[in-house]
């Protein structure tokens, strides 16, 4: 970036930023008391956003929240690449074990909003610390996966801002929101890298078209707001709906797990790729994908129900 011109102020801690309408400039003021000024304010500071709050684009406070605990590499049992988790307790929220290069595992769970008002399925905010805890050692497949020498760090917890929650708009006159702080994550998923990274192209090509026409009014950020709903946006509605459907039908994700099981890699990368926002949500509607999962809820309902299957993931005492 500061090969390409860009001037990189660290340090430079926000307090607030004001628009001069007459000038079309925003100033953009520092704790020091330091300002800078510019043409086009693209506020991306997370999804607490305080920026974005100051000037009445954002409304209210995230409603999700997610851990992370890096785990030592050499002190776990885990033998895979990923794997993702979903106790009943905590649908349509999830937990995930990640392995990086170095064999260090990234440990997180998320906490997806669903249900009554300030809840996450059946279960709050404040209970992310003790559902975080009591799946390492609790946790019937969690805690195999992490063994009983796994060194972790502590927890951290951070909001997350799902499906722009909160937002009024994500453009103004000279003005861009974009990433978490436009509520830029998924309302199933919880993740937000790859619709951060289209929403960054999309605001990129917002800018560089404003700057070869000279006009930064809302009749031109306006672009940024339609590249990005059709590049993910349009998708988080059903991924709302989508969350709601397995907070309520847990069987859902058992019959998931079952087919991946016997349909294996090839299924797995597809389901993947739809929770990434690689593909979109309809995917599931295409004939020979609904055909496929709707066998495999039926055949789920009839071990469960006729049959008996037992149900493995309980919490250990």
């Amino acid at each position: 970036a500061k090969s390409a011109g860009a001037d990189l102020k660290e340090g430079f801690e926000v307090t607030g930023a004001t628009f001069d309408k007459e000038a079309g400039l925003w100033t953009v003021t520092a704790a020091s008391g330091a300002t800078v000024r510019g043409r086009v304010l693209v506020c991306a500071d997370g999804a607490t956003s305080q920026l974005a709050t100051k000037l009445g684009y954002c409304t209210e406070a995230p409603r999700g929240v997610c851990s992370r605990a890096f785990v030592e590499g050499g002190t776990h049992n885990a033998n895979f690449d990923g794997v993702c988790f979903y106790p009943k307790w905590s649908l349509p929220g999830y937990a995930a074990l990640f392995k990086h290069p170095n064999d260090e595992l990234n440990y997180c769970y998320y906490l997806i909003p669903c249900g009554k008002a300030g809840y996450c399925g059946d279960v709050t905010e404040s209970d992310l610390a003790k559902l975080h805890n009591d799946a390492i050692t609790k946790d019937p497949f969690i805690s195999a996966a992490l063994g009983p020498n796994a060194k972790l760090e502590r927890m951290r917890a951070a909001s997350l801002r799902l499906g722009s929650q909160g937002l009024t708009t994500s453009y103004d006159d000279h003005l861009l929101i974009i990433g978490d702080a436009a509520g830029h994550i998924d309302p199933l998923t919880g993740e937000g890298i790859h619709t951060a990274m289209m929403g960054g192209q999309a605001a990129a090509d917002t800018l560089l078209d404003m700057r070869a026409s000279g006009d930064y009014s809302k009749a031109s950020t306006v672009a940024y707001q339609r590249r990005w709903m059709a590049k993910f946006g349009h998708d988080f509605h059903m991924s709302t709906t989508f969350a709601g459907l397995i907070y309520r039908y847990p069987i859902i994700m058992d019959a998931m797990a079952s087919e991946v099981q016997r349909r294996g890699d090839a299924f797995m990368s597809k389901w993947a790729e739809i929770m990434t926002n690689m593909q979109p949500k309809t995917y599931f509607f295409r004939p020979d994908v609904a055909a496929q999962l709707g066998f495999a809820i039926v055949r789920e309902v009839f071990e469960q129900k006729v049959l008996g299957k037992a149900d493995k993931y309980q919490l250990k005492a």
